[in-house]
């Protein structure tokens, strides 16, 4: 099955443009009162004439500040050149290469806990904290208790490796947040008689039978590098009780959870899922599901914005959600992933780079973002109780996402990964062994290849001993 190319940057910057231009009708007066507003009570032109270069993964977050971005030079003076948009594997790559290098194109990039770590470790990022903290830098409407505690928690650390979320420095202001879960076709498991499974098992027999005429049972991530270790798998890994590293940072893969799980995992991606599987994309998964070609796709719970949307999506009004599977004797579980907004080290002006950073996450850019650029889900909770947001939310997926998305939130979520610098290494070496055991070779002994590279990775690096 043939799956949809990747948007460029130039396609998706022309899209942003005209959702701008669009917006700008309906908007511009609220805007124009929204800056008076904010000029009276904060001076947000100490910097005018400043300059704030960024870096975006192309993302839906993404798609709903780009038409916002005139706002903020309006409002501050300071100048925001074109964005540069990337891929999530190429965008990492682009990051990682002008932070370790030192170069400092950038100022400000999207990032998240667990690919930070290695950033902040290393000194390339700026701690928040101070900015935070200085009434002549950050304005008495941020209301910073206002953005889910956890969430911004899961963005602080204190260099402690295999510990310390949620202590020491604020590296990153989260932006959105999300958790993973079964999407599903629910008009075809209703005339299946089925129910989404809650086991990995169920899961690689209801996708079997889901496979049928033009429809395959299943897709979900498969590009090394792409998250595809991170997100529904890393859950039902958990499900199943699974660790991924021990309190030492040793690796645990290929404990008898991970390997269960991922044989069964697998298995099901190769009896029903695309033929190209280790080239999937998470965008591609997005839209195959989005066409129609997929009855489930286990991966992020905020993709429903899309499946829901009739002017972009053949299945709305045809979805359904539901968590991941997980083993009979132990509660469901779900990764937590935040996109956040940090700052380079090296950033050209660090108070400018912060007056984008704290406009950008205020409440009024984020309802817009939210309510107007459909950017869910929201991470301050005042948005999130916003009437419009909950009514569009309590609609989708026939009324499901709402309650399994605060279910997870509430009882499942959490940080999947120990803290510590070599994560992107463990995840891609981690993808790398699902591919092969998709690909035909034995679950034991990819996984114990797997984890024997990670811990050499680990010990060259003196992060373990032994």
């Amino acid at each position: 099955m043939t799956l949809q190319n990747r948007t460029t940057r130039r396609r998706f910057v022309q899209g942003a443009t005209a959702g701008a231009a669009a917006l700008g009708a309906s908007w511009l007066p609220s805007q124009t009162e929204r800056i008076r507003a904010m000029q009276d009570t904060f001076d947000w032109q100490q910097f005018k004439g400043a300059q704030v270069r960024l870096i975006l993964n192309k993302h839906p977050y993404t798609e709903s500040l780009l038409p916002l971005l005139p706002e903020f030079t309006k409002l501050t003076g300071i100048e925001v050149p074109e964005p540069l948009i990337l891929p999530e594997a190429e965008y990492f790559q682009k990051v990682l290469l002008d932070l370790s290098t030192g170069a400092g194109e950038f100022d400000a990039f999207m990032t998240g806990p667990q690919i930070h770590w290695a950033y902040d470790s290393a000194g390339w990022t700026e701690p928040l904290e101070p900015f935070l903290a200085d009434t002549n830098l950050t304005s008495p409407d941020y209301d910073e208790k206002d953005i889910f505690e956890g969430l911004m928690a899961a963005n602080r650390w204190n260099l402690t490796l295999g510990s310390g979320i949620g202590e020491g420095s604020q590296w990153a202001i989260p932006v959105m947040v999300e958790t993973y879960v079964q999407a599903y076709r629910k008009d075809v498991y209703d005339e299946l008689g089925v129910e989404p499974a809650t086991t990995i098992e169920g899961w690689r027999d209801i996708n079997k039978k889901a496979t049928k005429g033009d429809m395959k049972g299943i897709i979900v991530r498969g590009e090394r590098g792409g998250g595809m270790s991170g997100t529904g798998f890393v859950s039902t890994f958990l499900g199943y009780g699974g660790q991924v590293m021990d309190e030492g940072l040793v690796c645990q893969i290929n404990s008898p959870e991970g390997v269960h799980v991922a044989e069964q995992y697998c298995a099901s991606v190769k009896e029903s899922g695309p033929e190209g599987w280790a080239n999937v994309t998470w965008y591609e998964g997005q839209e195959s599901f989005a066409n129609g070609s997929y009855g489930q796709y286990m991966d992020c719970d905020f993709f429903t914005a899309l499946y829901d949307d009739p002017e972009k999506s053949q299945i709305a009004g045809k979805v359904g959600l539901a968590l991941c599977p997980h083993a009979d004797d132990h509660d469901p579980a779900s990764g937590l992933w935040t996109w956040a907004l940090a700052m380079s080290s090296r950033a050209q002006d660090k108070n400018a780079s912060w007056y984008f950073i704290q406009w950008a996450t205020m409440k009024e850019q984020m309802t817009n973002a939210t309510v107007v650029g459909r950017n869910y889900n929201p991470t301050r909770s005042s948005v999130f109780d916003d009437a419009d947001v909950q009514k569009t939310m309590g609609s989708w997926a026939n009324g499901t996402y709402l309650p399994t998305v605060l279910e997870n939130l509430d009882k499942y979520a959490r940080v999947a990964w120990a803290p510590q610098p070599e994560n992107t290494f463990l995840a891609t070496r981690w993808d790398q062994a699902l591919q092969e055991i998709w690909a035909g070779d034995d679950a034991q002994t990819a996984l114990d290849n797997a984890k024997a590279d990670v811990d050499a990775h680990m010990k060259e690096l003196g992060l373990i001993q032994g």
